[in-house]
């Protein structure tokens, strides 16, 4: 259960996001809430929130808490990488499915060449 907290503690998802720098929708603090965050080392983090009634409330303290878990399993990331320094991030997002497509379409052609090779 979540630790009692002062009423003047309480923070809507709206005034939430109005401190967080990027002034990130209240439907995105939503989602860190309920589905929360990939960290690049593949955990996923959530910002610790309540529910009362139909509003969803959180701290500035759990705020804290959420972003310093974020930085620390990145750092975890980072630390361990191959090279100790992160892999450059492409801007393009499709361009890297459209060759991961591609890539797998490689791979299934191979398998299907080998697969006819060896009669089956």
């Amino acid at each position: 259960m979540h630790e009692q907290m002062d009423a003047e503690e309480r923070i809507s998802l709206t005034d939430v996001a109005k401190l967080v720098p990027g002034r990130p929708t209240a439907n995105a603090i939503w989602r860190w809430c309920r589905r929360g965050v990939l960290a690049r080392n593949g955990v996923r983090v959530r910002l610790q929130h309540v529910r009362m009634g139909g509003r969803i409330l959180t701290t500035r303290r759990w705020l804290d808490e959420f972003g310093k878990a974020l930085a620390d399993a990145d750092a975890q990331y980072f630390d361990t990488s191959r090279c100790g320094t992160p892999a450059p991030e492409s801007g393009n997002k499709r361009n890297e499915a459209s060759k991961a497509r591609h890539a797998r379409s490689q791979r299934l052609d191979r398998i299907e060449r080998e697969l006819e090779g060896a009669g089956l």
